[in-house]
């Protein structure tokens, strides 16, 4: 008993370690760009363009929000589950299409590391929720969004050509909502599935290191579907890309979503700094 708890603890102690690491690395990356670019723009003389580098700096600024922001979430719901106080169900009206609209017009404006944007030139960002009649649900809209972003944010970095869909369809017999994410990405092997939903856990499979994060992303969407007693799973093959199901309980008592007015834009989703 005595070596299973020492063992334990070193365990603990390691991805405490590791974790540290981790944060260190991708708190202090953004945080040494944005005192370049802000020391560029001092030195800048008036008159010159400052909109790229402007660009970069909220870039890096939204890197570390979306960094802190599952942090703090996942640190809750943590403490939460350690205190043994479970979280009410939240019960707001959630419109999953104003969602899946919002999401694509965040990722249009959304950077990488670099400044490039994250949605790349050669993939097609497409929304199939768009004019849809689907049932409201109940639960956080800001969670929800925070979910189908994460989910939106992973597919486009691991995918370098072809397409990213957000779809829901509801199925009426069963009163269930289900969201869907897929991409034709590099996929995720049987082996990184089970872990991808844990946190600071990430697929290794071939190149995927060399992307950024630390693995919280898909932990949070996780925590967020159990807090909205719903699931989410992921069907995935190396090489063929990914598709992340969410299910959710709806039975249309809360109303519909309107459909949208905005035309249906399934053009190359392009990214222009702001």
């Amino acid at each position: 008993q005595d070596l299973s708890e020492v063992a334990e603890l070193k365990l603990v102690q390691d991805r405490r370690s590791a974790l540290m690491a981790m944060l260190s690395h991708e708190i202090r990356s953004p945080l040494h760009g944005m005192m370049g670019l802000t020391t560029a723009l001092l030195d800048t003389e008036p008159g010159k363009t400052i909109k790229r580098q402007l660009g970069m700096v909220r870039g890096c600024a939204a890197r570390l929000l979306d960094l802190v922001t599952n942090v703090m979430d996942l640190a809750q719901h943590e403490k939460r589950k350690r205190e043994g106080y479970p979280q009410d169900r939240p019960v707001a009206p959630v419109d999953v299409v104003a969602i899946a609209d919002e999401v694509v017009v965040m990722m249009n404006s959304a950077v990488d590391k670099v400044n490039k944007p994250l949605v790349r030139p050669s993939v097609r960002l497409v929304n199939e929720v768009q004019g849809k009649k689907l049932p409201l649900f109940p639960g956080d809209p800001y969670k929800c969004t925070q979910m189908i972003y994460n989910l939106v944010t992973n597919a486009c970095k691991f995918t370098e050509k072809g397409t990213v869909r957000i779809g829901a369809d509801y199925v009426e017999e069963k009163n269930q909502l289900i969201i869907t994410v897929q991409d034709t990405g590099i996929g995720i092997s049987k082996e990184g599935q089970k872990r991808i939903f844990q946190p600071f856990q990430q697929e290794q499979s071939g190149d995927t290191r060399s992307f950024q994060g630390i693995g919280l992303g898909l932990a949070v969407c996780s925590e967020i579907a159990e807090l909205h007693e719903g699931s989410i799973r992921v069907e995935s093959d190396l090489g063929k890309g990914s598709k992340f199901v969410i299910s959710l309980f709806a039975d249309g008592s809360l109303g519909w979503s309107a459909p949208s007015k905005e035309p249906d834009a399934l053009a190359f989703a392009k990214s222009t700094p702001p």
